[in-house]
């Protein structure tokens, strides 16, 4: 017989296994029974951390706080995490969110702050005292003469690709580099760069055809033929 309730040893250390296919209640009574049956004499040590894994579904806060009450009162253990095979919707949304790439066809002007949570296409030109903000990466068809901050939420793998002129500036992370020193004045035109953190930690700007070596997943499409 199949049983709701399994504890187990793995190499990320202790695993209850919690049936997905069995009601609250009845996980309830078989964990604590299990636990009751394993327990041993009063101990007084650091409590052992245990993941709790609930396959394919979601518990509430309150459930949480039960679970782990019961495991904490009546074992040896204490909960470090539970886990699932499925996300909340907000989690889900927050997913999404991340992964879109979001894009305009415009002049960022001076004063605008355009802030998306995934990747961002311009196409258009930034002005001087226009600037972008993106948790992921930023991609200009235009010139760039404000302030592009890819990874805002401090990803150091974002990249910002587009042609940076004076007085431009790049942050990724908490990095930055900056084009307004006055050697740039002159330059009217540039090509097309790329701009990452290496792994020194410092912004490098270097041609478009280097993000396929140093950020690979950036180009991952596959298909086609």
């Amino acid at each position: 017989m199949q049983k709701n309730v399994q504890i187990k040893g793995t190499k990320d250390g202790i695993v209850i296994s919690l049936s997905d296919k069995a009601d609250i209640m009845q996980l309830r009574q078989e964990l604590l029974q299990l636990l009751v049956e394993q327990k041993q004499g009063p101990y007084s040590g650091e409590k052992l951390e245990v993941q709790v894994q609930l396959g394919n579904r979601l518990f509430s806060e309150e459930e949480e706080a039960d679970f782990a009450g019961i495991i904490h009162d009546n074992s040896q253990m204490k909960i470090k995490a539970f886990y699932s095979n499925v996300m909340t919707k907000e989690a889900a949304k927050k997913w999404k969110e991340e992964e879109q790439i979001y894009s305009m066809a415009t002049i960022i002007r001076s004063g605008q702050v355009i802030h998306v949570p995934g990747d961002f296409l311009l196409i258009g030109d930034i002005n001087p005292g226009g600037q972008i903000r993106a948790d992921g990466n930023i991609f200009v068809l235009g010139q760039i003469k404000g302030i592009v901050h890819a990874g805002f939420a401090g990803s150091k793998d974002a990249v910002v690709a587009g042609k940076f002129l004076y007085p431009s500036q790049i942050r990724i992370a908490s990095e930055f580099y900056s084009f307004d020193d006055e050697a740039y004045k002159e330059i009217g035109d540039t090509d097309l760069k790329a701009a990452f953190i290496t792994d020194t930690k410092d912004i490098k700007v270097d041609g478009v055809h280097t993000l396929r070596k140093v950020r690979p997943h950036i180009a991952n499409f596959q298909g086609g033929r």
